[in-house]
């Protein structure tokens, strides 16, 4: 593999065509940088850990005598928590560095997962709820800030796109495993199962992961201090925007998925098969997605992606064919594969060097009390009209795609024209 921060495959990649497609589609240049090609690695490590309790841990809760509202509370303090926490800990990845957060966030989160088995009343298991929430806040501005420092322009959004097909990978395969591991060996084993993943996880980030040298400071950047005008910039605040309205649907459909599904006649079996094909794409095609963001800006991707997003969520508010809802589900997996590399890529274009983590922050914080919002909401508006909250969602999706792709195409203006006004040595 190259050196930290160089691009290029090995020639015994290279030599063999079938070999470099492969890695082309999956990852390009990205994959050939070793630092991030290690960071990929402890991220699908992590989300599997993060991920392999999810389906049991209600079941946990409900085997404890957790109370209906005390079910509620478990499932919404972890969302919760990013909106309190998220900007002191991007504030905290600036300050400390990109490593330490993650390795801090990440070791915390398995320590959380074993409290489970020891710590269990309904009161406990809020609390270490919350304080999962706090560890992920400080795990994702930690790892999205290093991609931004290791990357050029040029390829960002390639390597924020195979960033998400990691991610979404160890989404994918946590839950089953878990599944696996609790029926035949008890909740206990699952919890011990995702903190094994995330304690290997972190060995491979103390040995193969060093802090980035990020460029020195200019234009009044500071280490130690940074403007909160500069975290509210017109292509900033685009780029927040893009966050939560992305977050704004999430939140919507994961209070109203799986009971709009079961109204609709779907069987459990059914209703998994959806969250899969809607996942696939984002896993196998990341990298080629983020590559259409570098090679075709992110303006065009945001504006593009997010318009045709909007239109297959005011689609489902209409459709009764679980079939038609299966291949729009396919459809929107497949423009949102390329409407969030572009958004990663405008945030870590736009932010200043010293101030990534804080920005991400507050990407953070904006996704997190949108996806709150709409979850708390979602359903209310559902039973009063079933198209309302599909509608409510497109639009939103549309707004912000308007809104993020123009800071993205201003943004470009000012660089390009910056270079412009450099006098010649």
């Amino acid at each position: 593999l190259s050196t930290p921060g160089e691009c290029g495959y090995p020639p015994s990649w290279e030599e063999n065509d079938i070999l470099a497609a492969i890695l082309r589609l999956l990852g390009g240049r990205a994959i050939s940088q070793r630092d991030l090609l290690s960071l990929y690695i402890a991220v699908f490590l992590t989300e599997i850990g993060v991920s392999a309790a999810f389906p049991l841990r209600m079941l946990y809760a409900q085997t404890h005598h957790a109370t209906p509202i005390q079910l509620g509370l478990i499932a919404s303090v972890f969302f919760l928590a990013p909106i309190m926490v998220q900007y002191p800990l991007g504030w905290l990845v600036d300050r400390w560095g990109r490593v330490p957060l993650l390795l801090l966030g990440t070791a915390s989160h398995a320590v959380i997962g074993v409290a489970y088995i020891v710590f269990n009343t309904p009161v406990e298991l809020i609390a270490l709820r919350f304080l999962e929430g706090v560890t992920v806040a400080a795990i994702q501005p930690a790892m999205f800030a290093y991609v931004a420092d290791v990357t050029s322009p040029e390829h960002r959004s390639e390597a924020y796109g195979v960033l998400g097909s990691v991610m979404n990978g160890g989404l994918l395969i946590g839950p089953q495993i878990g599944v696996i591991v609790g029926q035949n060996a008890g909740f206990a084993a699952a919890y011990i199962f995702s903190a094994a993943f995330e304690i290997v996880a972190v060995l491979l980030v103390l040995a193969y992961l060093h802090e980035p040298v990020r460029h020195a400071p200019k234009d009044g950047e500071t280490r130690g201090h940074v403007s909160w005008r500069q975290l509210v910039s017109f292509p900033l605040v685009g780029a927040y925007t893009a966050f939560f309205s992305f977050q704004v649907v999430m939140g919507m459909f994961s209070g109203l998925w799986t009971i709009w599904m079961r109204d609709l006649g779907a069987s459990y079996t059914y209703i998994g098969i959806t969250f899969t094909v809607f996942a696939l794409p984002q896993i196998f095609l990341g990298a080629l997605a983020g590559r259409a963001g570098d090679r075709w800006g992110r303006g065009p991707v945001l504006l593009y992606a997010g318009l045709l997003i909007s239109a297959v969520y005011a689609s489902y508010g209409f459709a009764t064919s679980l079939a038609l809802l299966l291949v729009l589900g396919i459809v929107e997996g497949l423009f949102l594969v390329f409407q969030q590399p572009a958004a990663q890529g405008l945030l870590a274009d736009a932010s200043p060097a010293y101030a990534r983590g804080r920005a991400q922050g507050v990407a953070g914080v904006a996704g997190a009390i949108g996806g709150a919002s709409a979850a708390f909401i979602s359903l209310p508006l559902y039973h009063y009209n079933r198209p309302l909250p599909f509608v409510l969602a497109a639009i939103v999706m549309a707004i912000g795609s308007v809104l993020s792709a123009f800071s993205a195409i201003i943004l470009l203006r000012r660089t390009k024209r910056a270079r412009t006004d450099v006098p010649a040595a």
